[in-house]
Parts: C-alpha cells; structure tokens; sequence
C-alpha cells in the first residue's frame, strides 16, 4: 500500500461570490471528483470538503447546503477501481449507485463502487464522510464487494468503531508523516472490511491489526473526552463501549500505561494548561484541581510535582510573570486610566490563595 499523505481543505466561500458555484462544478467537482453538481439551494450554495489521503486509502468529509451529485457514464472515463463507504452524518440524504437507490438517515452507511454512476441528493443539505478504498484490497479481505454496492450496511459495532475513528482523524492540522499514514490506512480498510464483513480466512488479522487499534483509540478518546468527571471510572468505559473490563485493561496494557495513569495524565495536563492559561486567573488552585476531575487537594499538589518538576502555584506565578513582561504597556495604560497601579492586580490574584497549594 502506497503511504504517501496528503491534506485538503477546499470550501466555496473561498470562490468569489458572483461565480461561486461555476467555479467549484467545473474546476474542482468536475476535474477533482469527477462529479456533476446541481445546485438545490435557492441561489445560496455552500459546499465545504476536507480530504485525507493517506496513501491507497483516502477520507472524505462533505457539508453542503441542499446540492445534487451526479457521476455519469462520461465521468467514468477515467475512474479508479475503488469502493466507498459512506457514513451520513446529518441527512436524509438518497445515494442511487449499481442499480439501487435509498434514502440514508443520520448514522446509516452505504458502499458505492465508483466504478459505476453515481447520484447523491441531500434535499435539505447534509454532511457525509467517506472511506475510499482500492478494490484488490478490499476484494482481499471482502467476499465480491461489488454485490454489497449501493445497499445500506448493517449498522453494528464495527461501524461505530469506524465512525469514532475518523473522527479522530479531524485532530490532524498537516498531513501525518509516511509511516503514519500507511498505519492509518490498514486500520482503516480493516475497518471497512469488518463493517461490511470480511471473509473467514481474513477475520483473524482484521480483528487484531484494524479493529483492536480503533477499540484502543475509542477507549483513549473516552478518556480525553470525561476526564474531568470525579467519577469517571474503568467500568464507566467499559460499559459505554460494550467491552469488558478486563478487556480495556489488556488493550491499555499495549501502551505501557493503565487507565489510571492514563486518567491521571490526561487530569494533569488539562490542569497545567489552566494554570498557564490568563483566562483562568480568576480560579483558584482548588477550583483548577477539582474542574479536571481531582478529589483531593495534596494528591493533586504531588501528582502534579511528580509529572511536571513544579507546583502549581509555581506554574502559574510563571505565567503571570510573563504574561506581565509581554503586555506592560498596554497594561500601564488601561491602568492609567483606571487611576490604579497596575502592581495591584497581584494583591488578589488566585495564585497567591492560601488554599492553592499545600507543598
């Protein structure tokens, strides 16, 4: 599989309004996606692509208001042998491909071979992301995919665990190194292959390389996501991802950290950056410890030594410092004018709370 990587963001607010919607059908739907577009908006079209591709496999995520796809026979001239699947995100949204047509709610999914005309209608706009993948790859581990073409996809786990990953793909800003790319796109076409069911002879290595790297990152944006509740739990993950808990132990064990230390850290570094944040000036310490999810003060205080080689109260006194060095004229100006010295901003700064910090 090839590992080459790119990033695409393409919107057409980016055109010139008198010939917005000319400009994106014919020199980006047309050239780039090999797509006819019709406009059902009233005059007032938005359509919004970002585009990842990560070598043999590419992510697709469209927002548009209401607009019509078509890929005609004429398209196809120069069409790769790929499959999609398409996940709707907000809808209804009608896919016709291989002689069938249906209408998707938010959450459905369907395979397009897009080798073979092609409509999408989203009557009311919509948001779609996609997977593209190369055909023979597919075919290995998928039984003749081509007759799951244009059908809804059975809406189980391994759906979810495709629609939480491509999630986390969002978080990328640049395009991913080579390596990673490579290792992104065999996750994900493990993950297309065990939505739409791989064969028996393919089930083994799917489950271990693909799925297992997708229920791992679900269970570490579980984390990222509900660290901050007190009561955030082992069996809290468990429970919301159907797994067991001996489960999340054995996939968290792969990263030489358990979910403790990964709750802990994840606590931690939410808390350095409030402390670092001016935003947060009117907190104090306590407050900080408890907002990301610690019960106790004097735990939160060592931890926090442990990680950083610092106190908290040092951190922030750190950024107050700065923060002061960065912006003193324009500080000593509006105080200035307040007919206050700007030194006296310190006298009750949360920092310096009595309660911030025991050590």
């Amino acid at each position: 599989m090839s590992n080459s990587s790119a990033l695409l963001r393409w919107s057409t607010e980016m055109l010139p309004e008198r010939a917005r919607f000319s400009t994106f059908r014919e020199e980006f739907a047309r050239l780039n996606l090999a797509l006819d577009v019709i406009d059902h908006s009233g005059g007032r079209p938005r359509i919004d692509v970002t585009y990842l591709s990560l070598g043999a496999v590419g992510v697709c995520s469209i927002v548009t208001t209401p607009v019509e796809f078509i890929r005609h026979k004429h398209h196809l001239k120069d069409s790769r042998d790929q499959f999609g699947l398409n996940i709707v995100e907000a809808g209804p949204v009608q896919f016709a491909n291989a002689g069938r047509e249906h209408v998707y709610d938010a959450g459905s999914a369907c395979l397009v071979d897009r080798g073979k005309p092609l409509r999408v209608f989203g009557p009311r706009g919509g948001s779609v992301k996609f997977v593209t993948v190369q055909a023979p790859a597919l075919r290995s581990l998928v039984a003749q995919p081509e007759d799951l073409s244009g059908r809804p996809v059975h809406r189980g786990p391994a759906l979810r665990l495709l629609g939480r990953y491509l999630r986390s793909l969002a978080s990328f800003k640049e395009p991913p190194s080579s390596k990673l790319a490579s290792t992104v796109g065999v996750h994900l076409l493990d993950l297309v292959a065990a939505t739409l069911g791989s064969t028996a002879e393919a089930a083994d290595m799917v489950t271990e390389r693909g799925v297992k790297a997708a229920k791992l990152q679900a269970i570490l944006a579980e984390v990222a996501q509900r660290f901050g509740d007190p009561n955030f739990d082992l069996d809290n993950v468990a429970g919301t991802l159907g797994m067991s808990r001996r489960y999340v132990q054995k996939l968290l064990e792969g990263t030489g950290k358990s979910f403790t230390e990964h709750l802990a850290g994840c606590r931690l570094e939410r808390a350095f950056a409030m402390l670092a944040d001016p935003h947060y000036l009117h907190l104090a310490i306590i407050d900080i410890a408890f907002a990301v999810g610690f019960g106790d003060l004097s735990h939160f205080n060592r931890s926090f030594r442990r990680r950083f080689g610092e106190t908290p109260s040092g951190v922030r006194a750190a950024s107050i410092v700065l923060q002061k060095s960065s912006s003193a004229p324009a500080q000593c100006a509006v105080s200035r004018a307040m007919e206050n010295c700007p030194l006296g901003v310190t006298r009750n700064c949360p920092s310096l709370d009595s309660r911030g910090e025991s050590e």
